[in-house]
């Protein structure tokens, strides 16, 4: 087979064309591409520096097809559970990888996931023994960012309210020092958000958030062992899951939750991670891992007369601190959590029991809201039991997970099916208590949270021809009890639908589109019982990226419909956007332009769309209300050791005269940013 196999492989390479007109995709743009299919579901802002920085690091250090384990693969999230499991077949069945291009002939693996794939593996020789290199023989990196809003929001001036108003500048400051080498990992970051005070005397260390840590790994017994702020994953989320996780992606196989146990925190988020010790030994076929953790959170602390107790009235998670108001919330409570996971690993079966214990050292304190049955939960032991299973062509998984206090539970049941080389059908369903405390847990799930919810998700992934790949999903589901913004059980339902194309040998295209239909509550309603109606919302995008020469563009359009019971016509919303990336042979810089138009009715009809950020950074900016959006990005190379980022951004709205709202708010029509970053690597 394998001279066949060379054959095959020369022909794709030397007559592909797809192949034979693109150079080696550039690792920071192909991230960015990855990432944006990633935040294309996402209804908010949220924090994808992990994500960023997961694919980062797997850039600088590629996994040798030849040697990776199936553990090791699974760090490649845009892969299925079939295409790891396929490439592990075809190496055993064939012998040594030649080629990254020879994955082609991998069944479930096209030109698209080839291009996907290049930084991050290689096909190389097996790696030798481990050697005092492994752990001296590493790469520093220093990297410092600064960022500012060129207009002044009421909350510095000296006039606002002083409980309200920012003690510091609106310049935001983060550094980050990494080593890494292949058995050792050490890092800092600190990070002064906009507004927060600096070496005023307000922060212990000058500074509001410091937070470092110390990993080595595979030595011996020794697994993972992870001194400092750290995060823990383990089965589907559904026990314990600190970790950034995606809900419905065009890809069928973002429902499938893929645990990495321990691992350091790397983020800039300054709350939901563990502050102690953590460790995972291998012992035959399991993996026993302990954590724990305990540090003093944020908390809105209540006033408390008659009693010792105290009382919080919520835990903001913003990790904001640029106010009295905010100060005043900073590291007020303590928290404990401990615990352990025992995982068993069995040829086709692992099988995983996890147990954690959390502790706030305070009582809820504020009159329920009508949607909650019980108060925030200060005490929780949750046990878990988690497992997965490959039987022929078919993956089945699942979690089930219990709070022992309050006598609740969550359960999750999936699979994969694999109909043919070219067919896979997912299926998931959910039944999520409406007791079940959500904290530290992160299960697939419609609303915030995993509790009170049921659900049954359905996907398809069709490799049509070759450069051509079809996918979707339909989801249902339910909410048994109230929850925010509905005062009433509730239905709903969601269908997405993406074709991705290779349309020549400098065009690509990708159509999405998205519908969804929930229940909320009838705004403005002055009765005692508030009437629930049905919201729906369809997205619409078309996007093509294709190359000429150095010089890389990528249009975007997406129209967005939002229409209520009470609306007779729907709501419309437009974005059209250009981006052009620049890279000049024989010269060390990059260019990244982007120029967006957008126009929507209403904030319901507004559209979230990726842009190019600097290194270790991300920017999904919310498109709404009429205007124009300007964003420049520099890099600049010097040597083969130093790197600069220079960033501007620019929104101009044709209908507003101010942005924004409470201390936030600026006057004017224009909201503007500017950015800077160097990295020293050594």
């Amino acid at each position: 087979m394998r001279p066949i196999a060379i054959l095959i492989l020369l022909t794709l390479i030397l007559c592909s064309p797809a192949i034979l007109s693109q150079q080696v995709p550039d690792v920071q743009q192909l991230v960015d591409n990855i990432v944006e299919e990633y935040a294309a579901n996402l209804d908010s802002e949220q924090d994808l520096s992990e994500l960023v920085d997961d694919l980062l690091l797997l850039s600088e250090k590629p996994l040798n097809l030849n040697t990776v384990s199936e553990e090791s693969l699974q760090k490649l999230f845009f892969l299925s559970e079939f295409q790891i499991n396929s490439l592990l077949s075809y190496r055993d069945s064939t012998g040594k990888i030649m080629s990254v291009y020879e994955l082609q002939l991998v069944p479930g693996f096209d030109i698209i996931d080839v291009e996907h794939l290049m930084p991050f593996v290689v096909a190389g020789e097996p790696e030798q023994l481990i050697t005092p290199a492994d752990i001296t023989g590493g790469q520093s990196e220093w990297v410092a960012r600064l960022k500012s809003q060129l207009e002044t929001p009421v909350g510095y001036s000296s006039q606002y309210s002083e409980i309200s108003r920012y003690k510091g500048s609106k310049l935001a400051v983060n550094t980050r020092y990494r080593y890494r080498a292949a058995k050792l990992q050490v890092g800092i970051n600190t990070e002064k958000d906009a507004g927060e005070p600096f070496f005023d005397g307000t922060f212990p260390l000058g500074i509001d958030y410091f937070s470092g840590y110390i990993m080595v790994n595979d030595i011996g017994m020794i697994k993972r062992l992870v001194v400092g702020d750290y995060r823990a994953e383990f089965g589907q989320g559904l026990t314990f899951w600190n970790s950034l996780t995606f809900g419905k992606l065009s890809s069928i196989y973002g429902a499938h939750r893929r645990g990495r146990g321990l691992a350091p925190h790397t983020s800039a988020y300054e709350s939901l991670f563990l502050q102690g010790v953590g460790a995972t030994v291998e012992i035959g076929k399991f993996d026993f891992s302990l954590f724990g953790s305990y540090q003093r959170i944020d908390a809105n602390i209540s006033d408390t007369v008659s009693t010792n107790n105290t009382y919080f009235s919520s835990l903001p998670e913003t990790g904001y601190h640029r106010n009295f108001s905010e100060s005043s919330n900073r590291k007020t409570l303590p928290e404990l959590v401990i615990g352990g996971n025992i995982t068993l690993n069995h040829r086709r079966l692992r099988a995983a029991a996890t147990f954690v214990f959390d502790s706030i050292a305070g009582n809820y304190a504020v009159n329920l809201p009508i949607y909650r049955l019980a108060p925030v939960a200060t005490r929780t032991s949750r046990l878990g039991l988690a497992w997965e299973y490959y039987y022929k062509c078919y993956h089945f998984f699942g979690e089930i997970g219990a709070d022992l206090i309050s006598s609740s539970s969550a359960i999750l049941l999936g699979s994969d099916l694999k109909l043919s080389n070219t067919v896979q059908v997912s299926l998931l369903g959910r039944s999520y208590s409406k007791y079940y405390e959500n904290r530290y847990t992160a299960g697939l799930a419609e609303g915030s949270g995993t509790s009170n919810e049921e659900g049954l998700l359905t996907g398809l992934n069709v490799l049509v021809a070759k450069g051509w790949r079809a996918s979707g999903y339909l989801d249902l589901f339910r909410f048994p009890w109230m929850r925010y913004g509905v005062y009433s059980p509730s239905v709903g339902r969601e269908v997405m639908f993406q074709s991705e194309h290779v349309l020549g040998r400098n065009l690509q295209g990708m159509v999405r589109y998205r519908y969804k239909q929930a229940e909320r509550n009838v705004t403005g309603s002055n009765t005692p019982i508030v009437t629930v109606i049905n919201q729906f919302r369809q997205n619409l995008r078309g996007q093509f990226s294709y190359q000429v020469g150095t010089i890389q563009l990528k249009t975007t359009m997406e129209m967005s419909f939002y229409r209520t019971d009470s609306l007779e016509n729907y709501e419309r919303g437009y974005l059209i956007a250009q981006d052009l990336a620049f890279k000049p042979e024989g010269y060390p810089i990059s260019i990244y332009l982007r120029f967006a138009i957008f126009d929507t009715q209403s904030w319901d009809t507004r559209v979230y769309a990726y842009e190019n950020d600097m290194l270790y950074s991300f920017t999904v900016p919310a498109y709404y209300s009429n205007g124009t959006r300007l964003m420049s990005l520099l890099k600049i190379q010097f040597r083969r050791n130093i790197d600069l980022w220079l960033r501007y951004s620019l929104t101009r709205y044709s209908l507003l005269d101010g942005i924004g709202s409470g201390p936030e708010q600026t006057t004017g029509s224009t909201s503007s940013e500017v950015k800077g970053m160097i990295r020293l690597r050594f």
